[in-house]
């Protein structure tokens, strides 16, 4: 079983799928900031190593909807070429979803936020979609940012052929903020990449935002306007994280959030506050 437990809220069930987690340098968090790390630290202990990194973990959601069962990114394909992982456990991306009971059979609709491989990597299974019974959903403008020559090693080695979905005509690259599925709504977030989106999900009893690379520390939520590094565009990355994040706290939303080991929380005025610290 997955370390994080099953969630239902409303009508909707989600479960997080993680290949693990690798440390990331806080020096890439937040340039030109002052941060009080080791307040960061208190307030939020889950979110750090021993030393002076962050616990990066890589999940994908799934979402089950009184309709069927859609997924919110996918996670890496293959063991990650970043490390150390925690306790060796990089999961291959069929390892995670077994051990989080998500069977890829049951997925009927695949929302990829954006184009980095630790959220398309689990695209395919071999040559062969993973989901073969979805419809896939992309920004048309990621589409075309990965195809960009000067992309890191890192992300053209890791990154899937979509070619192969593209030939099965289910990959869908329609640019619009919409509904797309009952209860299922992407939003344009622009920033981290130029086609990054963002999803609302309708439980019936409130609304959860999953914010794909939205965010990365909970600094980033009582800071939603400073710059991270991981941004392709760092200005238009902080508007589009203000926004969200205000919306968040006016709208009383759950978030549910990719690379937290915490993954499930509100806004308040202070800033981030999870779930699993309430408990």
């Amino acid at each position: 079983m997955t370390h994080i437990q099953p969630r239902r809220i409303g009508s909707v069930e989600f479960r997080v799928v993680c290949q693990g987690w690798a440390p990331l340098e806080l020096s890439d968090e937040c340039p030109g900031r002052e941060v009080d790390w080791g307040e960061e630290r208190r307030r939020h202990s889950w979110a750090f190593g021993e030393g002076a990194d962050w616990r990066w973990h890589v999940h994908a959601i799934s979402v089950r909807m009184p309709w069927g069962v859609a997924m919110v990114d996918t996670g890496l394909g293959v063991h990650p070429p970043v490390g150390p992982w925690a306790d060796g456990e990089g999961l291959l991306a069929g390892d995670a979803y077994e051990r989080a009971q998500v069977d890829p059979a049951e997925v009927s609709l695949v929302v990829l936020t954006h184009m980095h491989p630790d959220h398309v990597g689990g695209v395919l299974d071999g040559a062969d979609p993973r989901f073969a019974n979805a419809r896939y959903l992309l920004h048309e403008a990621d589409r075309s940012y990965a195809e960009l020559p000067d992309l890191s090693v890192y992300t053209v080695r890791s990154r899937p052929d979509l070619r192969r979905l593209e030939a099965l005509g289910v990959l869908e690259l329609d640019p619009d903020d919409r509904e797309v599925a009952p209860g299922i709504e992407v939003m344009h977030t622009p920033g981290h990449t130029p086609g990054h989106r963002s999803v609302i999900v309708d439980t019936g009893e409130a609304n959860v935002l999953l914010t794909g690379d939205l965010l990365h520390l909970p600094i980033q939520i009582a800071h939603p306007d400073w710059p991270s590094n991981h941004d392709v565009d760092a200005q238009e990355a902080a508007r589009s994280r203000t926004t969200a994040v205000n919306r968040a706290r006016e709208e009383e939303w759950t978030v549910g959030i990719h690379h937290f080991t915490r993954p499930w929380g509100t806004v308040t005025s202070d800033g981030w506050s999870s779930l699993a610290d309430r408990a």
